[in-house]
């Protein structure tokens, strides 16, 4: 051949590798950024399990019919060296994704957030309850991750059970949370709630961080009424000083685990370690998870010598100082309780359905 004939055919293979290459690109360009059609698309929700490889999500994506090409997906993350950086959870696709819009996405971490609402007075139960029922643990699981020994001292917990550490708030959880992830979210706040200076008050009383959350959590339980928060705390206060039972009906009702909204003479003769009716001093740990607001009040009792303190019908209370004045109480109670009940039973236009003055709540009472 000769070297006319070489420089004639150089041009032609530079023609068909040029050829070759733009088709390459081209066929690359459509893999990445190609997707299923939009006119038969409906919105899809697809979860990534933490830990998923690549490859992994990759498949996930192709199963789910969401990503036509998902080796396109493998790639970009190859090239970009971003496979470690995509992150699990529960991804919606209003549109139809390519491998760009999906990659995109996963990098972003722009996931599903259930916001879950924590409120004062829930318990460990009840959170788990609130989880399930987001479908996003199992109830079981949660309860046993918070009462794992391993998990509490890792969590810096000196208890049984996370119970009263979980701080009420909102979450913005996301699907595929472990149980243990869950619970470092709610409780890592406690640290910062519960200050030095608070830890110093409390050390100050003759108490552990431990029984100042307990006293906390009966007050959450006890009362929504945040002057009255005080008080309770002082009742709490002098009777655990004058060695008297407590006899807070909460304590019996997280104790008994089955309460159906009345709690009876039998439930309050049963022995347990809260039943605060047959045994003296505090329960063995928090029966709710308080607010801030119980807490301060727990290490800030009014300075009373209340002892006692009934329900009025408005969901205050009376407190009293002397048993003869909580039977008082009582029985005012228990008359406006079936005044009211007359009064349903009765037409609205009876001259016997007037309205009853309710007891006066007693006037706030400032921390000591």
């Amino acid at each position: 051949m000769t070297l006319l004939h070489q420089e004639k055919r150089s041009p032609r293979i530079l023609r068909i590798i040029m050829l070759f290459a733009v088709s390459g690109i081209l066929f690359i360009t459509f893999l990445v950024f190609d997707s299923y059609p939009s006119k038969d698309w409906k919105a899809k929700t697809v979860s990534i399990p933490q830990g998923s490889s690549t490859q992994d999500i990759a498949y996930i994506l192709s199963a789910e019919k969401t990503l036509p090409h998902p080796i396109a997906l493998r790639g970009i993350a190859i090239l970009t060296r971003t496979a470690r950086q995509l992150q699990y959870g529960e991804y919606t696709f209003p549109s139809p994704p390519s491998a760009y819009t999906a990659w995109k996405k996963l990098i972003a971490g722009d996931v599903v957030k259930y916001p879950v609402i924590v409120r004062p007075g829930s318990n460990l139960y009840d959170v788990a309850a609130l989880l399930s029922a987001y479908s996003l643990v199992k109830p079981e699981a949660f309860v046993e991750a918070a009462t794992s020994p391993n998990t509490l001292a890792r969590l810096g917990i000196k208890a049984d059970s996370a119970e009263g550490y979980i701080v009420p708030d909102t979450y913005n959880l996301v699907k595929n949370m472990k149980p243990v992830h869950i619970l470092e979210v709610m409780v890592r706040p406690f640290k910062s709630r519960f200050t030095p200076e608070m830890e110093q008050k409390a050390a100050r009383a003759g108490l552990s961080i431990h029984e100042v959350v307990t006293i906390a959590s009966i007050i959450e339980k006890e009362t929504g009424v945040p002057y009255e928060k005080p008080l309770v705390s002082a009742v709490i206060r002098n009777r655990l000083k004058l060695g008297m039972p407590l006899q807070m009906d909460p304590t019996v009702i997280y104790g008994i685990r089955r309460f159906d909204g009345t709690i009876t003479r039998s439930d309050l003769r049963t022995p347990g370690p809260y039943n605060t009716y047959m045994n003296t001093g505090l329960p063995p740990g928090p029966i709710s998870n308080p607010g801030l607001a119980s807490l301060k009040a727990a290490l800030n009792p009014a300075n009373t010598d209340y002892l006692y303190f009934a329900s009025n019908t408005d969901g205050t209370h009376t407190f009293s100082k002397t048993f003869a004045q909580h039977s008082i109480a009582v029985k005012n109670l228990r008359r406006l309780q079936r005044e009211a009940v007359t009064r349903k039973l009765l037409p609205t236009n009876s001259p016997s359905s007037t309205t009853d003055t309710a007891i006066p709540p007693l006037p706030p009472s400032e921390p000591s």
